[in-house]
């Protein structure tokens, strides 16, 4: 191995590591402070992105590992689930799950976690799709024009105007 990939490898075993103990810090400042601003709009607001996040990201998993037995392996496109809605579903789900704990707890120190949790899964999209550009080249230049990252929004809007998903997705 070289010593590039060496010191990649530990940047991404560092930034999972701070990663998790961020994530584990937003839980338990969402138990402690529970509805601490007592801003019931919020609280209401924060189950359902919550749970919303959930079902994404276990759909989005399932989805990738079902692919990955069928195709028998990494490095593949695949054409349906939620990979052709936006590229990056299992990190939204991460993010809304965030942002409903956040919601949920309404404290300075939750809101801080979670932001910094945000601006972490951003770096680590960025990072992929570098990777997965190296790796595919123009097909996933093409994959990145047709579908958006995590805007759910914009992917509704283009199916709206019939322009499709695009459909592809690396398991």
């Amino acid at each position: 191995m070289h010593k590039h990939d060496m010191k990649r490898n530990m940047a991404h075993l560092i930034a999972h590591v701070v990663y998790i103990t961020l994530y584990l810090a937003l839980v338990v400042s969402t138990t402690v402070f529970y509805n601490y601003a007592r801003l019931m709009v919020f609280l209401f607001l924060g189950w359902p992105v919550l749970t919303l996040g959930i079902i994404f990201i276990v759909w989005a998993s399932q989805s990738r590992k079902k692919r990955r037995s069928e195709r028998e392996g990494k490095g593949v496109f695949v054409e349906s689930g939620m990979y052709g809605i936006v590229r990056h579903p299992e990190y939204l789900g991460h993010i809304m799950v965030i942002l409903g704990l956040a919601a949920i707890s309404q404290h300075w120190a939750s809101l801080t976690f979670a932001g910094a949790l945000i601006v972490l899964l951003w770096l680590a999209m960025v990072e992929e799709e570098k990777r997965n550009i190296e790796k595919f080249g123009s097909a996933y230049k093409d994959y990145m024009r047709k579908v958006p990252r995590v805007n759910i929004i914009a992917a509704a809007f283009k199916r709206s105007r019939g322009k499709g998903f695009g459909g592809h997705r690396l398991s």
